[in-house]
């Protein structure tokens, strides 16, 4: 545990330092987005991605330096994070075709695929151990790395939503992973990583806030959880943990994938969808009268309930 606190202290300060430039060289280059979400519609920097990703490099960078052990499933991680990262920058800037942005991750799974060779048996709740062989490394960790970077994707709009459910997630896997040995315990080092990069971001992406995650934020921080959980064979917990993004996923298939997730501003601050719910946002802003923050707590409050049932089943069930 010890050799972790290094990197999470290098992990926090470049998070702060990087972020605080990007929302000063966004604002200046002009990569900027209006806040739907607020009466005055103000423009926030959208590139704040690059924070956490610069974060998330210099933390697990320094864990590899510390602890070499491990450097495969570090490497596996970060490279697969990077490739990830680089597709949601290409995205904010160039505005990538949906099917590209769908398709992508795939290539990004290849240094997990080729890391996880030799290790093919998942441990299915309530039936045991199951050897997949071929079939996990082309297709069962392609898909969900797809999976978890697209999901985390599609739920976001409203100030600190992602942030703050990908800091709930990363908690829940460093938890389960601390509790393991081997490449497990490591993934829960980086999860812890992950997790403290994304509570120094959510410090600027809370409400009311200062900057954007951007494509490139999502998309890099479900894949970072992806990648932990593949890694360190915690796919039940990823299960529990990706539940709230499938009624997502049904919410917005419904849509054919152009539905939104922010709401209409009131006059008083609150958010209301008069229409049918395109997202998990809307159904709870169905539920009352509520400000976005409060929107946001509620759907915290969901993860959190995923989060504990993935950190009893993947401990107690599967027992890793």
């Amino acid at each position: 545990m010890l050799d972790v606190v290094l990197p999470l202290i290098i992990a926090f300060a470049v998070t702060i330092l990087t972020t605080k430039w990007v929302i000063g060289i966004s604002k200046a280059r002009g990569f900027v987005g209006k806040d739907v979400n607020k009466l005055d519609k103000p423009e926030v920097p959208v590139l704040g991605g690059i924070g956490i990703l610069a974060g998330l490099v210099a933390g697990n960078f320094a864990l590899l330096a510390i602890d070499q052990e491990y450097a495969g499933i570090i490497t596996a991680v970060l490279l697969s994070s990077l490739i990830i990262g680089f597709i949601g920058l290409l995205d904010d800037v160039l505005n990538l075709k949906q099917s590209v942005r769908a398709l992508t991750p795939v290539f990004a799974s290849v240094p997990l695929a080729i890391y996880s060779i030799g290790h093919s048996i998942i441990s299915i709740p309530f039936i045991g151990p199951v050897n997949f062989g071929l079939f996990y490394y082309v297709i069962i960790i392609p898909a969900a790395l797809t999976i978890a970077s697209n999901a985390f994707n599609m739920l976001e709009g409203l100030n600190g939503l992602g942030t703050g459910m990908g800091l709930i997630m990363a908690l829940a896997l460093a938890i389960i992973g601390l509790r393991g040995v081997g490449v497990t315990a490591e993934a829960g080092d980086m999860a812890l990583i992950l997790a403290v990069v994304l509570a120094a971001f959510l410090y600027f992406n809370k409400y009311p806030a200062k900057v954007f995650l951007g494509n490139i934020g999502t998309y890099l921080i479900g894949s970072a959880i992806g990648s932990i959980g593949i890694s360190g064979y915690m796919l039940t917990a990823l299960a529990f943990l990706y539940l709230p993004y499938v009624l997502e996923f049904v919410l917005k298939a419904r849509t054919r994938f152009k539905g939104v997730s922010f709401g209409q501003v009131n006059s008083d601050g609150t958010l209301t969808w008069n229409g049918s719910p395109n997202s998990l946002t809307h159904v709870v802003m169905k539920l009352g009268r509520f400000r976005e923050y409060q929107i946001v707590a509620f759907i915290w409050g969901i993860e959190i309930v995923m989060a504990v049932l993935a950190v009893v089943f993947q401990t107690t069930v599967i027992r890793i």
